[in-house]
């Protein structure tokens, strides 16, 4: 509880201080595939504790909400001319809890009119049977949703650097995956063994034979290193 304490007061200084300054973020680029949605702006945060608009009990915190929009004046339009397609792109909409309007030309076409408001929302919950706390963030970029375990001797100085630099958009410390030492030795043993599968140039045929195989060998755990990264 000291721990869950410890964040929401550094994050209620936080949002007092953002929303006391009025001085939004800027957010270029927020998502490649929505151009249009231009520069954002960061900016109206909300701090709550019991998973709606209130404050529960400061002494039994299970959980941390802050939430924010990414916004600026306008909207944009665009057209589709599938059933697939408008289906989809109305069940990603909703789901990423935009604003929008879908006008309908024929059962294959429609146009939707998208508001320039992304939400945001920091999401701290307090797994207390297994003494770990759940990080859950969505819409902070891309329309990504980000889910991670910490062990509660994590929650230090560190940690809360690292959370409120990503709050910040200063840096993506706080979401970006380490190596393990064991896997950065898997890496440069592989690199190693493809240098000197390598220098058997002189040796066509047999170089060919072996290559493959240690090839096929050596990419397997690089293959299921890097897989693991892209699934974050």
């Amino acid at each position: 509880m000291p721990k869950m304490q410890f964040l929401y007061d550094n994050l209620k200084e936080l949002v007092e201080y953002l929303n006391f300054l009025e001085e939004p973020i800027p957010v270029t680029h927020y998502c490649r595939h929505y151009p249009q949605f231009g520069t954002l702006y960061q900016q109206n945060y909300k701090i709550n504790t019991d998973g709606r608009m209130g404050m529960a009990d400061y002494h039994r915190l299970m959980q941390i909400n802050v939430s924010f929009y990414c916004e600026a004046e306008g909207n944009f339009s665009y057209t589709l001319s599938s059933r697939g397609l408008i289906d989809r792109e109305y069940a990603f909409l909703f789901d990423r809890g935009l604003r929008f309007q879908q006008k309908n030309y024929r059962s294959d076409r429609a146009q939707f009119v998208v508001e320039r408001k992304i939400p945001v929302r920091f999401q701290i919950l307090l797994d207390y049977p297994s003494s770990k706390l759940k990080v859950n963030i969505y819409n902070h970029e891309n329309f990504l949703t980000f889910h991670k375990s910490f062990a509660i001797e994590q929650l230090d100085d560190e940690f809360l650097d690292s959370f409120l630099s990503y709050f910040m958009r200063r840096d993506n410390r706080f979401i970006r995956t380490t190596i393990s030492e064991e896997e950065r030795a898997a890496i440069l043993d592989n690199i190693a063994l493809f240098h000197k599968n390598e220098q058997r140039h002189t040796q066509p045929d047999l170089f060919n034979t072996t290559f493959e195989q240690d090839e096929k060998q050596a990419s397997d755990p690089v293959r299921r290193i890097f897989s693991r990264f892209n699934k974050l």
